[in-house]
């Protein structure tokens, strides 16, 4: 009798351990299954991500050059005043006052308040606006601000009325 009942529990035992092994070797190969398309999943968004950046990276582009035509072509028709220029020359002095270093350097904070610190755009040169011009243009497309925007736009409209004429 007794080895009766050490017979069926150890049969017992041996079907529920078959059946917990059985078990586990296909949850272990759902599993597998399951980061597999887990990993095709993240390979796509990681392309996807990569697609996006480029398009994102290429609409800034397009964005500065359209606009820096444009404005080129304000300054070759003579259509940026000396009155503008001075508003844009105190504007700028004024947004750099609010600058803070990050994602640009102090250094480069520093500078632009120095160019513009100037206050009269016959002082300040084209090397000068250009050099601002690329640190605000940097500074957008690292990280999209608004204030580094306009501070190209309006750097680069100084610019062109400093390379195209003073008329108006």
């Amino acid at each position: 009798m007794l080895n009766e009942v050490v017979l069926s529990i150890i049969g017992l035992a041996v079907t529920v351990v078959g059946m917990l092994g059985g078990s586990l070797y296909w949850l272990g190969g759902k599993f597998k299954e399951i980061d597999k398309r887990f990993e095709e999943v993240d390979r796509r968004f990681n392309e996807m991500d990569r697609k996006l950046t480029i398009f994102v990276d290429s609409a800034r582009s397009a964005t500065v050059a359209m606009n820096s035509a444009i404005i080129e072509f304000l300054g070759v028709k003579g259509l940026i005043s000396p009155s503008e220029a001075a508003f844009l020359t105190n504007e700028v002095a004024r947004i750099s006052q609010s600058i803070r270093a990050n994602p640009i350097s102090k250094e480069e904070v520093e500078y632009i308040r120095a160019v513009f610190s100037k206050g009269d755009i016959d002082k300040i040169s084209v090397e000068e606006l250009e050099r601002v011009a690329e640190i605000a243009k940097r500074w957008w497309y690292e990280d999209g601000s608004e204030i580094a925007y306009k501070l190209f736009i309006y750097t680069w409209m100084l610019r062109a009325y400093k390379l195209y004429g003073k008329r108006g």
